[in-house]
């Protein structure tokens, strides 16, 4: 933008009034200052010129000698017999106000206040009649990926996880879900001049088990027992995420009836304490080899079709 007319810096008009281009320049100065546009050199660069442009037109004397001379005025040879009519201004005000001393104050001297001028302006756009102080720089937060094990995710694990050939310990926690962020605060980009550094936010990924299924803090399974099992009860042993459980099938159990283990699921999180339940499905499992007789009997044993209750509904 080097050369451009000011007024078209600020995008105004040349009859603008003084209360248009502080307007204009207010609404510049809140998108490209350099505090709200960490490391965008192009931003900081765009803020110099239109505080410079300000700094000359909302100086009546200085907009008026502007409009007789135009940027020509701050050359050496721009004034009559080479002098140069804006020699002695200060155009380090507008810089100060993200680099040097804050609210306008200057070396030797006490707090330069002018009124429409650079400090009325940052107290508009920062609050009130106090001065703008930006904090550190803190550095980007990084965003990366990790995929673990059905049981690491329930019970929790600590994992490595490789960053630009940097291994950075991830612990998991108990009962991790699907789809869940870790932050690691601290382990992002470091921040300039000893800054903070930003955070690492890892985004879990739960490889599915080959038979437990989770459904909320709940664990799912489904139970094969056998014809003799189902018919006279029995105790079997059941599979949990936590180490077999021995569980009582009640005699007479069907297939597709659903019992629970308490206790035995996944860690609750929040104000609620303790973990959910383990639910198994039973699965009646039908031998592949019969022999004629022992069918025969079985089907006798039966008092009434079981698909009796269906053919009344139809």
């Amino acid at each position: 933008m080097a050369g451009k007319d000011y007024y078209d810096l600020l995008g105004v008009k040349k009859s603008a009034t003084d209360d248009e281009i502080k307007k204009a320049y207010r609404n510049l100065a809140k998108k490209y200052h350099p505090d709200r546009n960490k490391g965008n050199k192009d931003a900081e660069n765009k803020f110099k010129e239109f505080s410079e442009a300000y700094a000359v037109l909302s100086d009546a004397e200085k907009r008026a000698q502007y409009d007789r001379l135009g940027r020509e005025a701050f050359s050496s040879g721009g004034a009559a017999g080479g002098a140069n009519p804006f020699a002695g201004f200060d155009f380090s005000q507008f810089s100060e106000q993200f680099g040097g001393a804050r609210g306008g104050a200057r070396r030797g001297g006490g707090a330069r206040r002018q009124s429409g001028g650079f400090t009325d302006i940052f107290s508009d756009l920062f609050g009130g009649g106090a001065t703008y102080e930006p904090g550190p720089q803190r550095g980007s937060d990084l965003d990366a990926e990790l995929t673990i094990d059905f049981r690491d995710a329930v019970l929790g694990t600590t994992m490595d996880l490789s960053m630009g050939g940097q291994a950075i310990k991830v612990k998991i926690p108990e009962g991790v879900a699907d789809g869940q962020r870790i932050r690691l605060r601290g382990k992002g980009t470091p921040g300039p001049m000893g800054s903070p550094a930003g955070d690492l936010n890892v985004l879990i990924h739960v490889r599915p088990h080959a038979f437990f299924e989770r459904r909320g803090d709940d664990i799912y399974i489904e139970l094969p027992i056998t014809i003799p099992e189902a018919i006279r009860g029995a105790e079997v042993e059941v599979p949990t995420i936590h180490g077999p459980v021995r569980a009582r099938i009640p005699s007479s159990t069907q297939g597709g009836q659903t019992f629970r283990i308490k206790g035995k699921g996944v860690k609750k999180k929040g104000k609620e304490s303790g973990y959910g339940d383990h639910y198994y499905k039973v699965q009646i499992a039908v031998p592949k080899h019969v022999a004629p007789e022992v069918v025969e009997k079985i089907e006798n044993a039966y008092d009434e079709n079981p698909r009796a209750n269906l053919k009344a509904q139809l």
